[in-house]
């Protein structure tokens, strides 16, 4: 019976591709009808342009002597041209198709444009008064002629569209009795697949009993399994209604089997506590239908309010011949105690795993072949290595460019069972500065004596060893710096106090001024430090104001012309003399005193020191610039001249005095007035000190105020 149902249905599919193409035949051949129509249509109002035509000819020449009349007949003759031009063209589209109408028609076109030049040189005035009767008699048989030649090709276009038309409504005909045909043969074709469908529909419905009442006959023998669980256990159809379940689920639920079979899976009272739990239940029962394994973890209250957290499946059933889904299985485990355990397992866990990975000191794990297992974050940021690219890799890969080689030969990482410390230095692959480490190696056991891998910890120590440097530093260069001026003072008062230029005054008042003068220079010192303490840990109370920058280049100027005039040096300063500037001026002066006063330091006798100030208004700033023609810095040392205790040689502190700490002070008053400072130097040309100061509003350009002193 299935292959006579397959048979009507091939039958009843040719059936409609004929009646399709049968359709799309007579559909094609209505439009040629539809054409033929038109064109006859079209060459009937041609014919009657035509006579239309001739009428207004005739009228007006038999009106040529009434003026009124004749301009109407006149009127008439140029519409009937025109109409019967368009005509001319629309026939030319139409039978564009047609080879032998084409011909046809260019001979209609030809003998139109005679009858048309003919008639035009009647309706001519020029023309017309001088032609005798004999000649317009000529034109009128000639025009006669033509119209006649017309009317005959016109009328064989006719003939032939005619023929063409009773063609095409003949096939019509036939295909639409072709048509009834084939919808006769489909209505009785259809008949029989309705009755063959039928009778399979029946028999499928008694299968479908015979397996409904086998079923049932083994719902016994389901039970009786499900019962003796301990877990929930529950049998589903494929769409998910619940067939069966084992006593488990009810008694945990408080529910009897009748209140819940027959029903969908995620109607059950337990998956009705929330509507995720709901979801849950639905995609559970559609990925089993679908085949697929399900399972996740769920937490149930109890019917006393005790939440449970439940380990839930949904597996398919597989037909054996078929491999369809018959059946599914539904299956809930108590897993409340393991997910407490493991929960607690893992919130520790990861309570290390933050505190590791927070941790500022890099940290490593390796196993016992030392293969690296684990790289917190500091461990990337100390060495330059990517935990991707560490992960996996062996120790020596790894540190092979960080530790030397002898100290890695004797920690084999991972395998050593000792506790190690070590220190090393190496330049950072992508600062390429050098830093200190300090490493701590610790072996791991298994609860056992045997190593299962080890531990290194790494703590950038290069703050602490560049403060430890600098401490140093700090205190032999202000054991220096006291120590000399103090032994020039004890040495002066010493040869003062015990008499020995009693009898030389002039020499006394000379070591008098000598111990004066050291006195100042530990003044300075001191108020230097003092000063530098105070801008770094934001004593200073900045107190600004509107000031000119003359003024302030002036007061500079003053500060340092006893230095200048020592050292021969010239100092000139091109500064406008409308600039006004917002900043603390007491402060600011004594930028430009310790620039100017580096720059007379390192200028060689009769040059000159140059300070120009300027208000880039692109960038809505004041920028100075102190200019000398000294020896110049190298290009390394252009930046840490502005650190503490910083000289370009350290011999400078000792030839030409200072500190090193006036340009760390300038740095520092700059910077909490907004704005930077820098230098640029040529060695052997002289070097450039700028510092730029925010610019509140817009200045507008003046003259420029020349300030010179020639010492």
């Amino acid at each position: 019976m299935n292959m006579g149902l397959l048979v009507a249905i091939l039958l009843l599919g040719s059936t409609g591709v004929v009646a399709l193409l049968n359709a799309r035949e007579w559909q094609a051949i209505q439009k040629q009808v539809q054409h033929t129509y038109n064109l006859l249509l079209t060459l009937e109002q041609t014919k009657t342009n035509l006579n239309g035509t001739a009428k207004a000819q005739r009228g007006y020449r038999l009106t040529q002597g009434i003026e009124s009349n004749s301009k109407i007949f006149l009127q008439d003759y140029q519409t009937s041209v025109q109409q019967t031009q368009q005509a001319l063209a629309q026939l030319q589209q139409l039978t564009a198709d047609n080879p032998t109408q084409q011909t046809r028609l260019q001979e209609i076109n030809t003998l139109w444009q005679q009858y048309q030049a003919l008639h035009q040189s009647q309706v001519e005035p020029s023309l017309t008064e001088n032609q005798s009767e004999a000649r317009i008699s000529s034109v009128i048989q000639t025009s006669d002629r033509l119209q006649r030649q017309i009317f005959a090709l016109l009328n064989q276009m006719s003939t032939t569209e005619q023929q063409l038309l009773e063609q095409r409504i003949a096939v019509t005909a036939r295909l639409t009795r072709t048509a009834n045909h084939i919808l006769a043969i489909a209505y009785g074709l259809s008949l029989v697949s309705l009755a063959t469908i039928y009778a399979l529909l029946r028999r499928e419905a008694r299968k479908r009993h015979q397996a409904e009442a086998n079923l049932r006959r083994s719902e016994h023998k389901f039970q009786s399994v499900f019962d003796e669980l301990d877990e929930f256990a529950g049998l589903l159809t494929p769409e998910g209604t619940l067939i069966e379940v084992n006593q488990a689920p009810l008694i945990f639920a408080q529910v009897t089997r009748e209140e819940i079979l027959g029903k969908p899976f995620w109607e059950f009272s337990l998956w009705q506590q929330s509507s995720e739990l709901t979801e849950t239940a639905k995609t559970a029962v559609s990925q089993a239908a679908a085949g697929h394994f399900f399972r996740t973890e769920v937490t149930f209250n109890s019917a006393i309010g005790q939440p449970h957290t439940f380990d839930v499946s949904v597996k398919p059933v597989h037909s054996a011949q078929s491999k369809q889904v018959m059946w599914l299985i539904a299956e809930g485990r108590d897993v409340t105690t393991q997910v407490q355990l493991r929960d607690a397992l893992r919130q520790e866990r990861d309570r290390s795993l933050h505190l590791i990975n927070s941790s500022k000191d890099g940290i490593a794990a390796f196993d016992e072949t030392g293969i690296c297992t684990f790289w917190n974050p500091a461990m990337e940021t100390l060495t330059g290595i990517p935990r991707d690219r560490a992960i996996g890799q062996c120790e020596m890969d790894l540190f092979r460019s960080l530790v030397p080689d002898a100290t890695l030969q004797h920690l084999p990482l991972g395998t050593a069972d000792t506790v190690t410390a070590f220190d090393f230095s190496y330049f950072h692959p992508q600062t390429g500065q050098i830093q200190f480490l300090e490493a701590h190696y610790s072996p791991l056991h298994n609860g056992s004596t045997t190593v299962t891998g080890g531990l290194i910890v790494l703590r950038d120590v290069t703050r602490q060893r560049e403060l430890e440097r600098l401490k140093r530093e700090f205190i032999s260069i202000i054991s220096h710096e006291i120590r000399t001026p103090l032994s020039s003072i004890r040495g002066a008062l010493g040869l003062v106090a015990e008499g020995i230029l009693d009898d030389d005054p002039q020499t006394a008042k000379e070591m008098v001024s000598i111990a004066n003068n050291n006195i100042e220079r530990l003044v300075r010192l001191v108020n230097d430090i003092l000063a530098l303490n105070r801008l770094e840990s934001g004593q200073v109370d900045l107190k600004y104001q509107w000031c000119p920058a003359v003024s302030l280049v002036q007061q500079a100027f003053s500060s340092v012309e006893a230095l200048a005039t020592a050292h021969q040096i010239h100092l000139e300063a091109t500064v406008p003399n409308d600039l006004w500037i917002w900043a603390d001026p007491d402060w600011l002066v004594q930028v430009l005193v310790n620039l100017v006063n580096n720059a007379i330091k390192f200028s060689p006798p009769q040059t000159a020191i140059a300070v120009t100030a300027e208000a880039i208004a692109s960038e809505s700033i004041i920028q100075f610039a102190v200019i000398d023609q000294g020896r110049g810095i190298p290009a390394d040392k252009l930046q840490t001249i502005f650190g503490r205790f910083q000289q370009v040689d350290a011999s400078d502190s000792r030839q030409k005095g200072g500190t090193g700490l006036g340009l760390a002070i300038c740095r520092r008053i700059v910077q909490q007035n907004g704005g930077r400072i820098w230098a640029e130097s040529a060695l052997g040309k002289g070097s450039t000190f700028y510092f730029t100061l925010p610019h509140p509003e817009h200045q507008e350009e003046g003259r420029f105020f020349k300030v010179e002193r020639s010492v």
